[in-house]
């Protein structure tokens, strides 16, 4: 294992690439300067490979988890009303491999689900098992807005650069996964079933199947103690996860990457129609992190049901 960074964040259209390549750009300054102990040139998907000779989602998932396994730390920005569930499956995925996990955000909005009224830039569970440099504050006394804005950027990239030294600025020990527990429950239920009236319904649909089938369940609880909810994933056989959308709440996509990384693949239950059409190459429903990385995709309820009940 290289002492290396994956940088995770969207690349999919211009502007996110550009902001990739400068956060890499940086890091390599930073390396040069000697302030990241041993390190090496970090991993930025698309760029480091020059994505010439993929031409399958299979493998470009393959070959990006290759890269994470051969890293030792996820950095990457988290901005943006939503965010690539992509890149939520490599900081899970990261974190459950023992890495330590650095994100950047400059989002003015931040948000909640259920009844809680704690407001995060990303969520709870992201921002509990990452570094999280988040500054969004704009000085009003920089007339100039350009510079405003690049002020913005700057303070959040330097709280960034000094949690990435106080983790590599010395050489540290090989990262320490965490584990899968032995089994108490067959199922780990995703709490994002919970935030939506048909979520609520389809959930006690699982339940019932579950239960007609002779097994156990447990629902996460994402809004509450993260260890104890990472736990609960840790003590189930597998998760079944929500992703009914495009790019589904950030959760989801994080879970599936500890889950992934503890070697208990989840189940992603998508019933969603919508598909995705990728530079010419394929047609996706979902993205191919999340997408491989589960042991089963399933399109419908009665589908799930079948699966539950083998």
């Amino acid at each position: 294992m290289s002492s290396k960074l994956y940088i995770q964040n969207r690349i999919y259209n211009v502007n996110d690439r550009l902001i990739a390549l400068d956060l890499y750009e940086r890091i390599i300054d930073w390396i040069d300067k000697g302030l990241l102990a041993d390190m090496k040139e970090p991993y930025l998907p698309f760029k480091s490979t020059n994505n010439t000779s993929v031409d399958q989602e299979v493998g470009i998932f393959e070959m990006d988890v290759q890269a994470l396994a051969d890293c030792s730390g996820v950095v990457g920005y988290f901005d943006g009303w939503t965010y690539d569930p992509g890149c939520g499956f490599e900081i899970g995925c990261g974190y459950a491999w023992g890495y330590p996990v650095n994100i950047i955000s400059t989002d003015i909005f931040t948000s909640s689900v259920g009844d809680s009224q704690d407001f995060y830039h990303a969520s709870r569970l992201v921002e509990h098992i990452s570094n999280f440099a988040a500054v969004s504050d704009l000085n009003q006394e920089i007339t100039d807005y350009r510079q405003r804005n690049m002020d913005v950027l700057e303070r959040a990239l330097t709280v960034f650069k000094n949690n990435l030294i106080r983790d590599f600025g010395t050489p540290r020990p090989a990262p320490v996964p965490i584990q899968s527990l032995p089994v108490e429950y067959d199922y780990y239920l995703d709490p994002n079933f919970k935030y939506t009236e048909s979520g609520q319904m389809l959930l006690e649909k699982i339940k019932s199947a579950i239960q007609a089938a002779g097994k156990t369940c447990v629902t996460g609880d994402n809004q509450g103690d993260i260890e104890e909810d990472i736990d609960r994933l840790r003590k189930s056989g597998q998760a079944i996860l929500l992703f009914d959308a495009v790019e589904p709440n950030i959760d989801s996509a994080v879970l599936g990457g500890i889950a992934y990384g503890i070697g208990r693949k989840p189940i992603v239950y998508s019933s969603n129609k919508q598909r995705i059409h990728m530079s010419g190459r394929f047609v996706c429903q979902l993205n191919s992190m999340n997408c491989y990385s589960a042991e089963k995709v399933v399109e419908s309820l009665e589908e799930l049901v079948k699966v539950i009940g083998e």
